[in-house]
């Protein structure tokens, strides 16, 4: 009797480390594949992003390095690229060149890629802008890139070139004072018909643009000679702002910077 119930305990604890040994190993296993799970997940997140990045950087090889690097670490954290569009009413919130350059962005990157604001000051002069700090409206966004058409055609005749280009200097101090990493890039504002003075202007930008090593993204060769009679389908001749032909020629001229083929 003693020898059969040695034999049954015996029996029970071989049950019993058999059965904990299987457990034990199916926990083992399952914890061994759900690291891989999570290590194969991470990879391809990875991957995904990697080419991510490539492909932005594919299509913005035109654009300067420092443009491109922050528009790399914004795809590398996963977020869009916040990009900030300001200036006068040349570049309105609604129904002007900006809306058709977020569509092209969007085709060209997909949607999602850029998280575009824009910021109009209508009336607004150089002068304006600066005392009144709107650098701080786009330093809120947190921006990567900041595209500024700084109010010159508004300065025609109101403010000096010297007085504007110190009014745009100190603009882009306060921004990088709340936002160093962001990028600017300057443009001037549309062309107008027969002028004199204001082509001196924004040739005096431009030149201000290298000198301080600011992106100068220049679309005025992409419109027609402002003495001919073709002009006036691009430019409203009573506003001197863009027709609907203008804004989509605007448009198509930026996109040529931000969109390599």
């Amino acid at each position: 009797m003693k020898n059969v119930v040695l034999i049954v305990i015996v029996a029970a604890a071989c049950l019993t480390l058999i059965v904990a040994s299987h457990f034990y190993w199916e926990q083992n296993i399952a914890a061994v594949v759900k690291e891989a799970r999570a290590k194969m997940e991470t990879t391809s997140k990875q991957d995904e992003m990697a080419h991510k990045a490539e492909t932005v950087l594919a299509r913005a090889k035109q654009l300067p390095a420092a443009a491109q690097h922050v528009m790399k670490q914004a795809v590398n954290e996963n977020r869009p690229i916040r990009l900030v569009i300001a200036g006068s009413e040349s570049t309105p919130e609604k129904g002007g060149w900006p809306d058709l350059f977020k569509q092209a962005l969007d085709e060209a990157y997909g949607k999602g890629v850029f998280d575009i604001t824009v910021h109009e000051y209508e009336g607004f002069t150089t002068a304006d802008a600066d005392e009144q700090r709107i650098a701080a409206d786009w330093a809120e966004e947190q921006p990567d890139l900041v595209l500024l058409e700084p109010f010159l055609l508004n300065d025609n005749g109101v403010v000096t070139i010297d007085d504007s280009l110190e009014h745009i200097q100190a603009m882009i101090g306060q921004l990088k004072n709340a936002a160093p990493n962001a990028v600017v890039m300057l443009q001037p504002p549309n062309p107008i018909a027969n002028a004199t003075y204001y082509p001196q202007q924004v040739a005096a930008l431009q030149a201000f643009a290298k000198e301080n090593g600011y992106t100068y993204l220049d679309h005025w060769p992409a419109w027609p000679d402002d003495e001919s009679d073709e002009f006036a389908t691009f430019i409203d001749p009573d506003s001197d702002l863009p027709t609907k032909e203008g804004t989509k020629r605007w448009a198509e001229a930026l996109a040529k910077y931000f969109i390599a083929k």
